[in-house]
């Protein structure tokens, strides 16, 4: 087989799925109508209230991705809403240390590509508070500077 590729998904969350149903006080296999990771999983995971709506949807479409395109998702959001795994990096992508931080998480991860979590951005304060000039100059170019992109 050949080697999974690393890809970086920018305001969005990979829960774990054991931690956060041994956070409820249960035990997966007593519990868990849908073993497998997946799509269906992340909705059961939901509807038991395990998840929050916006996790459990992060949930599916990272499983999907990995499942679908021989990839590993390395997540990075602001979310706090439940117990995230060693591939997700609490942090603002905005930030001039961001960089940084994902090198102190991630050691040498190099990244195929960059996944934005947002089909449309709203005019106005949205698109200011959450798109920052800083983002399209700094981080970007530094991911490649910094060798943690290869296109």
């Amino acid at each position: 087989p050949t080697p999974r590729q690393n890809i970086l998904c920018l305001g969005m969350s990979y829960p774990c799925v054991e931690s956060n149903i041994e956070g409820f006080g249960l035990r997966k296999d007593a519990v868990i109508e849908n073993p497998e990771k997946g799509v269906d999983q992340a909705v059961e995971l939901v509807r038991r209230g395990i998840l929050t709506e916006m996790d459990g949807r992060d949930l599916a479409r990272v499983l999907a991705l990995e499942a679908n395109n021989d990839m590993l998702a390395y997540t990075v959001s602001m979310e706090k809403g439940a117990i995230y795994g060693k591939r997700h990096l609490e942090a603002n992508f905005n930030r001039t240390n961001f960089i940084k931080l994902m090198q102190k998480e991630w050691r040498l991860k190099v990244f195929r590509q960059v996944i934005l979590d947002y089909f449309w951005i709203p005019a106005g304060s949205w698109a200011i508070e959450h798109w920052k000039t800083s983002f399209f100059r700094t981080i970007l170019p530094g991911l490649v500077e910094g060798n943690m992109l290869n296109f």
